[in-house]
């Protein structure tokens, strides 16, 4: 499979989600385009990069395109563990998030460095301080991490996370994090995406 950029990446499992509810055989780039905003120019050259060899003329086989996907996304791989760090008001609501139940994703542990806050929650997976993320982190062999702490905290932990095994982050605090090539950052800021929609509004 060739090289696949970030923009089409992200595309590419947004793509994926849609097609999960899409009860047609075929889809064309132009019913994409509809569902989505983006350019059927856009939506051919993202599918060309994926591994599938249906023609783009009419319509592309959607069970291709899933099985295509799913390959991309590595959808079929064994459980992929996860952890939160940081359990403040964010944190906390993630703890009740059911949005990976039916996904490879689980989350095995959470840690903050208010040792009271790891005593007094309740959640179905263990809650631990952060001084000993390192170890609970490679003991449970854990490959992503959700990050929600204070923005003071922000850099450090992202840099503990990095130099532990942890391959990617998805980041919930505004700032802006420096790691190692080898570890992907996913931004889930809502004060970015609204200066984000606000920038490309204006154009």
């Amino acid at each position: 499979m060739k090289e696949i950029p970030r923009p089409s990446k992200r595309r590419l499992v947004l793509l994926k989600r849609l097609l999960s509810e899409y009860e047609e055989k075929t889809i064309t780039s132009q019913k994409i385009e509809s569902l989505t905003g983006w350019s059927a120019a856009v939506v051919r050259r993202d599918i060309s990069l994926l591994n599938i060899h249906c023609g783009a003329s009419n319509g592309y086989k959607v069970c291709e395109l899933k099985a295509s996907l799913d390959e991309l996304m590595d959808s079929d791989s064994q459980e992929q563990k996860c952890c939160i760090v940081g359990l403040g008001r964010m944190g906390q609501a993630l703890l009740d998030n059911t949005e990976l139940q039916s996904s490879q994703f689980r989350i095995v542990a959470g840690f903050d460095s208010n040792v009271n806050r790891t005593e007094v929650l309740r959640s179905v997976f263990p809650l631990h301080p952060t001084t000993i993320l390192e170890s609970v982190i490679q003991s449970e062999k854990i490959e992503y991490a959700i990050l929600s702490v204070e923005k003071e905290e922000a850099q450090p932990i992202a840099t503990r996370l990095s130099s532990c095994g942890i391959k990617g982050i998805v980041n919930y605090t505004p700032c802006v994090l420096t790691v190692p090539h080898n570890v992907e950052v996913e931004n889930v800021c809502l004060l970015t995406a609204l200066e984000t929609l606000c920038a490309q509004s204006s154009k």
